[in-house]
């Protein structure tokens, strides 16, 4: 049953990589019941996953990567990373659950009343670009969820979907390169990959390349139109489902 549930999880991981923004915090979620009571070591499991995952995205949609977006965000990314880096010591399995869940439910609603108010200089702003990687940092390290902060600061951008996804793995490969060292141990205490999460990951591999597959066709065959609304609203119903379940 956790092998079953573990690939359903890195399917999801493998589709938001290549072609589904939004999926891949419902994968975090997903994963958590493998590890009951130790939920933040699902962190450790994930996190190589991801980066094969990015690999294949990087090689689908790097041609299309808005670079300037990217090194705009990434030292404010790497300030969150280690804010994230302390967050992860003092906090217990249930916080960590409830407050990734509002966090994600905050930003999705900032969006909304945003494009409600017509706040077009917003996205412009060099405040807005270092909140936005401060807090995907923050989110990346202390759960694997910066997806849908990501996606909320893409989507203010009204970029089209091809240079969507390419800033999206290109991003997200960096950063996910960077989290590997302090999530494998180079902080003391947060070794949080390890022997068992290996194996386990070699399990869920065939899960993650069929979803890469999935992911890149769902990409090619949802109209331009629609793909950022769709992001949008798999953003904010993921995070009120894991509020439930917690």
């Amino acid at each position: 049953m956790t092998i079953f549930i573990g690939l359903i999880a890195a399917l999801f991981f493998g589709m938001s990589k290549t072609g589904v923004p939004g999926l891949g915090i419902l994968g975090v979620i997903v994963m958590l019941p493998v590890f009951a009571g130790e939920e933040k070591l699902s962190t450790g499991a994930v996190l190589p996953l991801l980066v094969i995952a990015d690999s294949f995205a990087v090689f689908y949609y790097w041609r299309d990567a808005d670079w300037q977006r990217i090194w705009s965000m990434l030292p404010s990314v790497f300030i969150g990373i280690g804010f994230g880096t302390f967050f992860l010591w003092g906090i217990d399995d249930h916080f960590f659950r409830v407050f990734l869940s509002v966090l994600v439910v905050c930003l999705v609603l900032f969006e909304l009343f945003r494009k409600l108010f017509r706040l077009t200089a917003v996205p412009k702003s060099r405040i807005f670009a270092w909140s936005m990687g401060l807090l995907a940092g923050f989110a990346t390290q202390a759960g694997n969820a910066a997806g849908p902060v990501m996606s909320i600061y893409l989507a203010a951008q009204n970029m089209n979907k091809k240079d969507f996804m390419g800033t999206w793995a290109v991003f997200f490969f960096i950063i996910n390169v960077t989290k590997l060292p302090f999530i494998g141990g180079l902080v003391p205490g947060l070794r949080m990959i390890n022997y068992n999460t290996m194996m386990l990951d070699l399990f869920l591999l065939p899960g993650l390349l069929v979803g890469v597959l999935i992911g890149r066709r769902v990409f090619m065959l949802v109209p331009e139109r629609y793909f950022v609304p769709m992001i949008m609203c798999l953003n904010l119903l993921v995070p009120v489902l894991f509020l439930i379940r917690g």
